[in-house]
């Protein structure tokens, strides 16, 4: 192909490299330029234009376009027309996008020319979305390069789209003595949104003592009532093959194939199957509708694909959800799943003296790479929580640099010195739970602007910077099983260990006033004894709600155990 500056004398049947404006229109790149186009050129004052002129051994670029098009989609994908060298492939079905990568990686690097960009293997799409596109990028390629390509896809199925079936679903969850009724609610709330958002249904719910020989026989019964799949929630994570969620499968006459997952959240998920029916037992995070590997494994189910090794070994890459949200859900599947708790807002206390840590801010002192505060903002973060407060008060700007790049919004309460209250009164404001004369305070940003929220939030959690043993997990097993109240608005939930309560607390927004309003040090502890009638306790199995960081003793400990 020929490419450069010619004369208008030279130009017609050429094609035009750059779009021109000229006063009675535009002409747009890509045009074969006629004797018409030349007159208007000349008429504005061109004397030479840059064109591109195909060789006797070239292939123009919607022509080639189309060609391989052809031999790149498989069924139940559409195939676009060919314009300006580009095709767009789409589907008009719910499923999985299936590469054969290394495929893909071959036919791109046949020619810096020829490209093919799609989706994330297994990405979950709805009807109307784009899984790939095609674009020859010069205006040709030679023939030697598309049949070149073409050879090479004959090869295999470079794209294919897998549909989902629809399947009724059957949900089995163990209750343990610190696992309380809303939060079973909340769970099975949450399972049948994922199930419906993926055109399937919740036809049978259990819940079963935390024991065998219970376990199994709602297995037998799910069965009998004719569902497509098991989904088991145990009261407790399975940590062994030899657990209650595994034996009770094998005890009503399955098979346990598979425990542990290369994706996280989602690690302690297992497989295994009766018949022809699967059996999920599911991580503990697949109470949240955030995106886990529970959803990666039940789309590959659905779509009647084989949840074997390989497809499970190839889920590690691109599987550390907990920081980045990779193959995500379509955005209006990801509505779908959302409960309709009402907006939830956070407030991270970061405003202590430290007293006990002499002359370092607690909030600074690094634990397993990370400052502490940092750790408990991804906390916050990963658990799917979008309006985060940092109220800070010694050091605003060390705490600034330390949470660089995580969405959160930082502000400043001056008078921390005056104790938990007031740090609280000030991250209330901030997020418009409670009026300006509440409190003043200064603000500046970490991952965005620090005004003030739009709208008073219908609860807020309220966490410490110095728990870094607080996980994701229990942050949205909080929000699940507060999110579950038909009157949240007007409850608080907290989490609670071996008989004590812990943190952190969620608060309805009939209390924001209140705390607002606190003095001293005490936080929100006046309240919940003020209140007991309003307090939801979720039972969590361990003490990490109530682990913080005071003093070095106490840091080091929390290093050696991370080290």
């Amino acid at each position: 192909m020929e490419f450069g500056p010619v004369s208008l004398e030279t130009a017609e049947g050429a094609i035009l490299a750059h779009s021109l404006p000229l006063p009675d229109g535009r002409l747009r790149k890509g045009r074969v330029l006629d004797s018409q186009d030349i007159t208007r050129l000349q008429q504005a004052g061109f004397s030479e234009v840059t064109v591109a002129r195909l060789g006797p051994h070239d292939v123009a670029e919607d022509v080639a376009a189309a060609r391989l098009a052809r031999l790149i989609a498989g069924a139940a994908i559409k195939t676009g027309e060919a314009a300006t060298g580009r095709v767009n492939f789409t589907v008009s079905a719910l499923g999985l996008a299936r590469l054969d990568r290394q495929l893909l990686a071959a036919f791109n690097a046949l020619d810096e020319g020829l490209t093919l960009a799609s989706v994330q293997h297994n990405q979950l799409l709805e009807p109307g979305q784009m899984l790939a596109t095609l674009k020859i990028i010069p205006f040709a390629l030679p023939e030697t390069v598309i049949e070149a390509a073409e050879k090479l896809l004959k090869k295999g199925s470079l794209l294919e789209f897998q549909t989902l079936a629809s399947c009724k679903a059957a949900l089995i969850q163990t209750q343990v003595s610190a696992i309380q009724k809303a939060v079973l609610t909340a769970t099975e709330k949450v399972t049948r949104a994922r199930l419906e958002a993926l055109g399937s249904h919740l036809t049978d719910s259990y819940v079963t003592g935390h024991a065998v020989a219970e376990v199994a026989t709602a297995i037998q019964a799910a069965l009998a009532n004719q569902a497509d799949l098991v989904l088991i929630c145990g009261g407790s994570a399975v940590m062994d093959r030899r657990d209650v969620v595994p034996a009770a499968i094998e005890a009503a006459g399955g098979e346990v194939t598979r425990l542990g997952l290369p994706v996280d959240p989602g690690n302690l998920l297992l497989l295994g199957g009766l018949g022809n029916v699967p059996i999920i037992g599911m991580p503990g995070c697949a109470r949240s509708p955030r995106l886990n590997g529970f959803d990666w494994v039940l789309h590959l189910l659905l779509a009647g694909l084989p949840a074997d090794t390989e497809e499970i070994a190839a889920m590690a890459h691109g599987g550390l959800l907990m920081e980045i949200a990779s193959r995500p859900l379509p955005r209006r599947l990801a509505r779908a799943q959302k409960p309709a708790g009402g907006r939830m807002g956070a407030v991270l206390l970061a405003a202590g003296l430290s007293s006990r840590m002499g002359d370092q801010n607690k909030m600074l002192a690094e634990l397993d790479g990370a400052a502490l505060v940092r750790h408990a903002a991804q906390t916050l973060a990963a658990a799917g929580l979008t309006d985060i407060v940092v109220v800070t008060g010694p050091q605003p700007d060390a705490i600034a640099a330390v949470l660089e790049g995580l969405p959160v919004r930082l502000v400043r309460n001056p008078d921390f010195a005056s104790g938990q209250a007031s740090s609280i009164r000030v991250g209330l404001v901030a997020l418009g739970a409670a009026g300006q004369s509440a409190g003043q305070f200064a603000g500046q940003s970490a991952g965005q602007s620090a005004g003030q929220s739009a709208g008073q939030p219908d609860a807020v959690l309220v966490a410490l910077g110095d728990m870094p043993f607080v996980k994701s997990d229990l942050i949205e097993a909080l929000i699940a099983a507060h999110q579950g109240l038909a009157d949240s608005q007007s409850r608080i939930t907290l989490p609670s260990f071996d008989g004590r309560r812990g943190n952190p607390v969620i608060w309805g927004r009939s209390f924001f006033e209140e705390l607002a309003s606190l003095s001293g040090d005490t936080g929100g502890r006046a309240l919940l004894a003020h209140y007991p009638a309003a307090l939801n306790a979720l039972g969590w199995p361990d003490p990490s709600i109530h682990q913080d960081i005071d003093n070095a003793e106490e840091l080091a400990a929390a290093r050696a155990f991370f080290d």
